[in-house]
């Protein structure tokens, strides 16, 4: 019985031992550790945007952007796709930047000259689940809800998307250009080709403020 008790008394004070220090080192780390908060907004100094177009029956992409992009209704939150919800932009269609002086005259006399409201095309993002967007856009007087994907690396965010000038009723448009440079669009088999089809890529580094 003797040994019996001294036994019990062991194991008991074992138990109370473990217990003691776990319970110390839990508590130890969570009050000692202190968790990051970080909150991230837009800046428009790290933004670029850049479509490509593509020309000839193998979809030869020439690409540009646009020198007068606005973007307005960003709000600063801890989730950095997030920080788009909501944003809208007008683009000065005029302004048009493809790297060739003279493709741009062409382009904004050609294309955007034989759209409705032609000076601007306007948009929203409207909602964010997870990676994907859905951005309405407003061209030619006809607005459109394009789906986009959104990918971040670090602080940087990149919103890419497909916008497929038929739905916003540019078909002539596309065609009236491709007519206008009928022999810059004709490929090595004869055949002058421009899709109506042109992706978008728009990158941009958030500020990050962290406590």
């Amino acid at each position: 019985m003797k040994l019996f008790r001294m036994l019990m008394l062991a194991l008991f004070g074992s138990a109370i031992f473990f217990a003691c220090s776990t319970g110390t080192k839990s508590g130890d780390k969570e009050n000692g550790e202190k968790k990051e908060s970080c909150t991230y907004a837009y800046n428009a100094d790290s933004t670029s945007f850049k479509w490509t177009a593509y020309k000839y029956t193998t979809r030869a992409g020439v690409s540009g952007t646009f020198d007068g992009i606005t973007v307005s209704n960003t709000m600063p939150s801890g989730n950095k796709f997030d920080v788009l919800k909501g944003a809208e932009f007008i683009i000065n269609t005029a302004s048009v930047n493809s790297g060739n002086a003279e493709r741009d005259p062409k382009v904004v006399e050609f294309f955007f000259g034989n759209l409705l409201s032609s000076e601007t095309i306007s948009g929203k993002i409207n909602s964010i689940n997870n990676d994907e967007a859905v951005i309405t856009v407003t061209m030619n007087e006809k607005t459109v809800d394009v789906i986009g994907k959104l990918n971040a690396d670090g602080e940087r965010v990149k919103l890419t998307a497909q916008i497929d000038l038929n739905d916003f009723d540019g078909s002539g448009a596309v065609s009236v250009l491709n007519e206008k440079c009928h022999d810059l669009h004709t490929g090595d088999d004869g055949v002058s080709k421009l899709w109506p089809d042109v992706s978008i890529e728009v990158s941009t580094v958030l500020t990050k403020e962290c406590n």
